[in-house]
């Protein structure tokens, strides 16, 4: 442990939108941001893998939410339906696959697998975070883009959970 801040991005940075704290042109700044973040499974939690559990390659579901329901919040609602579709098509494709939903993803992968030097390597099945993260999610996204999820997979969404 360095006790330095660190020096490259982080997904934080889209906390101001999700609590509505930035003006319109400090929200269009911050947006702009969304293409260094976005991979095909959705948002990681930084732009540098580092082997750390927290950064590259991992998305959560805590942070996907909050990124999403800034950028909505700021009617940037057609990235924040594309980001939203990627994370849960992530988490759907997992779930149909192995039965189970999982704490973090690999979202440049578009795997539960993980593969962690720093922190627990762990990914725990049936993680609270991840759970209600999807069932937000898909309850935000439009009805077309929910039924092009479930036609994907040919199957219904884990939406009892």
């Amino acid at each position: 442990m360095t006790k330095r801040q660190s020096y490259y991005p982080y997904a934080s940075t889209f906390y101001p939108l999700w609590a509505g704290l930035a003006t319109p042109e400090q929200a269009n700044a911050v947006a702009a941001n969304l293409k260094i973040f976005e991979r095909p499974g959705g948002i990681p939690m930084s732009t540098k893998d580092t082997g750390a559990q927290w950064d590259l390659p991992y998305g959560w579901g805590n942070i996907e939410m909050v990124v999403i329901a800034g950028l909505r919040r700021y009617g940037f609602n057609g990235d924040a339906d594309r980001v939203s579709y990627e994370f849960l098509s992530t988490v759907a494709e997992n779930f149909r696959r192995d039965g189970n939903i999982r704490e973090k993803y690999n979202v440049v992968t578009r795997s539960s697998e993980a593969h962690v030097e720093m922190g627990y390597g762990m990914n725990v099945i049936g993680f609270g975070w991840t759970n209600a993260a999807f069932l937000e999610l898909l309850h935000a996204l439009p009805k077309e883009m929910v039924e092009r999820l479930e036609q994907e997979q040919n199957r219904p969404l884990p939406t009892g959970l």
